[in-house]
């Protein structure tokens, strides 16, 4: 057996192959020597052999039909096969290139012979190239055959790489498809979208354009509608006539009617703002101008029937008020209409002869109503001739009063279901109206206040009539609220119809007071300054010099105090002492009579004037005439007793008097 030594001398190797062998060696030597096994002597015609090869190793089904496991492990070891092929393909390189002459290698080598040879020659020798079995003579023969085997092993090893790299190419050309599909999906998306853009802004277009029509269709639809109604007011001529020229005498009550002459008041402005544009626009308003006429008229026929037939109506009282505010229901929305047109002469001078009807046929009737009421209540009470003349006559001008007050307020709210009053000359028409009924009660009242002289009658005249007259604005500084300002106006209105009364009545106060200032002035200089004293004054008085000389009364103080309790006294005693003298007493009435019922100023000067006469009377006739009749009395005193007697007198009458006044 030839040694190594011998070996290498025979077939020397080149350094440059030497890393290569060896590396050889080392995997060879690390293989398992059951799995180099002698291949079957069966010649291998092509690498397409097909028992399966693993990193040079032949895969052999084992008896269940299952691979050996070491051989899946070496199939399955990529870094061993990637050592093993890398080295294997340098080797060949190499032997390649240093023996040019090597045989040619048979191409039916397979894998198993090379690893027999390797595994120590031990197995067979290579198939030749008919398939018989050959020896190696040369490692470049074994490199030779062994490079073709890593060939046929690499082209075995590639095929599942190729497969999948085909595999791979095949997903990658998918995948640009996909892609160019998706490249046109996109393009036809943006597409799409520029023609959804397209058509928002055309939609948008075609709205604006619609709303511009809509607008101007409403405008050509206002148009038409005022087109319309003016040629409207020009077919209105022929109903109006045809209604204003109907037989019989309630064309007024017909409910067309004041419709008919708003649309002439209307139809006769519009002509009149048109007339020079309008074709037959002065034709057109003279004739709804004499339809206006012909309306006004009828109004005014109608009314001067409803008041003539209102004025034979026979009733007292309120029975009267009622037919007419009946009557009013239907003939005060023409009579309003009649006012409100009644801007020219024509038009007011119809106004005016229905209104003159009006207060014609009222008149006739109150007049003649009031003066029997007035009579009436003024016999019915001068027949209780048992009652005082002072509660007669008062009784008697309050139910004048009360009577009058109501006949205006019901006139006021008459004319007002009737008419309007919100001029200045409406008001004044009804105001001489009811002067002239109140002249009725002046007439009553002014002979009673003449002819009456008594100073308690005649102030209770005063405050009657006080009581009924108006009463003075309030002189607040601070300003009222809005809603009191509308009560106050609401109040003003409603008491309207009550100045023609409330004129009267301060009229008739006004002369009251005169002849109740007259008359207090004549009572002052009669029975205050004037009074002389009687015996029974006399007699009076000298009881009163007697009773405070024998309780020894002579402080005003002391007088006043025993006053204060009469009952420490004598009846007889506090009787005596109670006595006044008669000019305080007549003065003292006086002030209590005409207070409230004088004017301030007057009513202050008509009471200095009782005072004054009353201490100038006490003084100089009452205090005297007790001096000297206590000096000459059968039970004399002394000069100094009389003295203080008088001034006692005097100090306690003059008390009097304050005590009224405060």
């Amino acid at each position: 057996m030839t040694s190594v030594d011998d070996w290498d001398k025979r077939f020397p190797v080149s350094e440059g192959l030497r890393p290569g062998i060896a590396l050889l060696q080392d995997m060879c030597a690390s293989f398992n020597s059951q799995l180099l096994v002698q291949p079957p002597a069966i010649a291998v015609e092509s690498s397409e052999a097909t028992t399966p090869v693993t990193n040079g190793v032949v895969d052999k089904p084992t008896l269940g039909g299952k691979l050996n496991p070491q051989l899946q492990f070496l199939r399955g070891s990529p870094q061993l096969s990637a050592r093993r092929n890398a080295s294997l393909r340098n080797l060949t390189v190499l032997a390649r290139a240093a023996s040019p002459r090597l045989r040619p290698a048979v191409a039916g080598t397979t894998e198993l012979g090379a690893l027999g040879i390797l595994n120590g020659g031990d197995t067979e020798p290579p198939l030749t190239a008919g398939g018989v079995m050959g020896a190696m003579e040369t490692p470049a023969q074994f490199l030779e055959w062994y490079g073709r085997v890593e060939e046929t092993e690499a082209a075995g090893q590639d095929a599942e790489a190729l497969a999948f790299a085909s595999q791979l190419r095949e997903r990658v050309s998918q995948c640009s498809q996909m892609l160019g599909c998706l490249d046109e999906i996109s393009s036809l998306l943006s597409e799409m979208e520029a023609d959804y853009q397209r058509v928002c802004q055309q939609t948008a277009g075609v709205e604006s354009a619609c709303a511009s029509l809509g607008s101007q269709r409403d405008r050509l639809d206002q148009v038409a509608s005022e087109i319309g109604e003016q040629l409207a007011v020009y077919n209105w001529l022929a109903p109006i006539t045809r209604l204003l020229h109907a037989p019989g005498d309630r064309v007024c009550e017909d409910p067309e009617f004041l419709p008919s002459l708003d649309r002439t008041e209307e139809a006769i402005r519009f002509i009149e703002s048109r007339v020079e544009e309008s074709k037959d626009g002065e034709l057109y308003l003279m004739r709804f101008a004499q339809c206006r006429m012909r309306a006004l008229s009828l109004i005014k026929m109608h009314a001067l029937r409803a008041f003539k037939a209102l004025g034979s109506f026979d009733a007292k009282g309120s029975a009267v008020y009622v037919h007419y505010s009946a009557a009013a229901v239907g003939l005060g929305p023409l009579l309003r209409a009649l006012q409100q047109r009644a801007t020219e002469a024509t038009e007011r001078q119809v106004l005016s002869d229905v209104q003159n009807a009006y207060f014609a046929t009222r008149r006739a009737w109150l007049r003649p109503h009031v003066q029997t009421h007035l009579r009436d209540i003024a016999a019915e009470h001068e027949a209780e001739k048992e009652m005082p003349v002072l509660e007669r006559r008062v009784g008697a001008l309050r139910d004048w009063c009360a009577f009058m007050m109501a006949v205006c307020a019901d006139e006021c709210r008459l004319y007002r279901d009737f008419f309007n009053c919100e001029s200045d000359g409406e008001a004044g028409l009804l105001r001489s109206f009811l002067d002239s009924a109140m002249t009725l009660f002046h007439e009553q009242v002014r002979p009673l206040i003449i002819h009456e002289s008594d100073v308690a009658v005649l102030a209770g005249i005063s405050l009657t009539l006080m009581t009924y007259s108006r009463l003075p604005p309030s002189s607040s500084e601070d300003d009222g609220t809005e809603e009191e300002e509308e009560e106050e106006k609401e109040e003003a209105e409603d008491v309207d119809g009550l100045d023609a009364f409330y004129a009267v009545v301060g009229q008739v106060l006004e002369d009251t007071q005169h002849r109740l200032a007259y008359k207090a002035q004549s009572f002052i200089r009669a029975n205050i300054g004037s009074y002389r004293i009687t015996p029974p004054d006399t007699e009076a008085m000298a009881k009163w010099v007697h009773v405070c000389l024998r309780l020894r009364i002579a402080d005003p103080a002391q007088l006043s105090a025993l006053l204060g309790a009469p009952e420490d006294l004598l009846p007889e005693d506090a009787e005596c002492l109670q006595w006044i003298y008669p000019p305080v007493d007549n003065c003292r009435w006086l002030i209590a009579q005409i207070d409230g019922c004088l004017d301030y100023e007057v009513q202050s000067g008509v009471v200095d004037e009782a005072r004054t006469a009353c201490k100038q009377n006490l003084l100089g006739t009452g205090a005297r005439f007790v001096r000297d009749s206590s000096i000459k009395s059968e039970n004399p005193i002394t000069d100094a007793e009389s003295e203080l007697m008088a001034h006692l007198f005097a100090t306690h009458n003059l008390a009097a008097i304050e005590g009224v006044i405060s």
